[in-house]
């Protein structure tokens, strides 16, 4: 774009600079006042040779037009196709999200009737957006998640660093990640005395793989995982309604 604009500065210079500088020498040479008599030859002549310049310009005017036609109509060609397979990689991972079944389990501290407190554990198993949204977190002191690999516990994950994937959802889906492996597993003593949420997604234990039953803290502050859900489905509603999708289902 900055070529373009260069492109149109400098001609319109050019010729600005062809029109201009032979009226000046008219001017100088023949053109003494208003008064004066003005040589009807000499005033053809320098029409004629305007004339000239001007047809010259308009030839090299419709050549550049031409060109930058011809060049918007390749570049049009190529975006089409590149936000063609942009789309598919976002309703891949809209897929992804939606179909996926999360399961979280909320431990808390609830007095008994002698006044002891003893952890009540309730569990349900969603998609991930309801899992994410439909339930209040905030009363809750830490999230966890089961096995040091969160891309186990939240496939769509490995879309963050897709190279078609727009950068405002790419963004938000960092948010998310959370390089586990390079953090030590929660102490299961200290959680018996916490409120605190276990997100996990596959069930089965992977018996080659120990640390796939070891607990991670996954959010400090649980509200935090909410808002951070809730900032991923606007980025990518606002993705497909920028490009003409709405009344989506996510």
């Amino acid at each position: 774009m900055k070529k373009i604009k260069l492109t149109l500065i400098i001609s319109c210079f050019l010729i600005g600079l062809s029109l201009i500088v032979p009226l000046l020498f008219w001017i100088k040479d023949y053109f003494i006042s208003i008064e004066s008599p003005i040589n009807s030859t000499i005033l053809s002549e320098f029409a004629s040779f305007q004339g000239l310049i001007i047809a010259f310009w308009s030839l090299i005017i419709n050549f550049i037009l031409v060109l930058l036609a011809y060049k918007a109509f390749k570049n049009f060609d190529v975006k089409k196709q590149f936000h063609n397979k942009q789309l598919e990689i976002v309703s891949e991972l809209s897929t992804s999200i939606s179909s996926m079944e999360i399961s979280n389990m909320m431990y808390k501290m609830t007095p008994d009737p002698s006044g002891k407190q003893h952890q009540i554990i309730t569990g349900f198993t969603f998609s991930f957006f309801e899992i994410a949204l439909g339930f209040d977190y905030s009363k809750f002191d830490i999230i966890c998640v089961r096995g040091k690999n969160i891309e186990k516990t939240f496939p769509f994950l490995k879309f963050k660093n897709h190279p078609l994937l727009p950068k405002t959802i790419s963004d938000e889906l960092k948010k998310l990640y959370r390089p586990l492996q390079y953090f030590f597993s929660v102490n299961k003593e200290d959680l018996k005395t916490k409120n605190y949420v276990l997100l996990y997604h596959d069930k089965k234990v992977d018996t080659d793989d120990i640390t796939t039953a070891w607990t991670y803290e996954f959010y400090k502050t649980p509200s935090d995982f909410s808002k951070d859900v809730v900032s991923l489905r606007k980025s990518i509603i606002e993705w497909y309604e920028e490009y003409g999708a709405d009344n989506l289902n996510i």
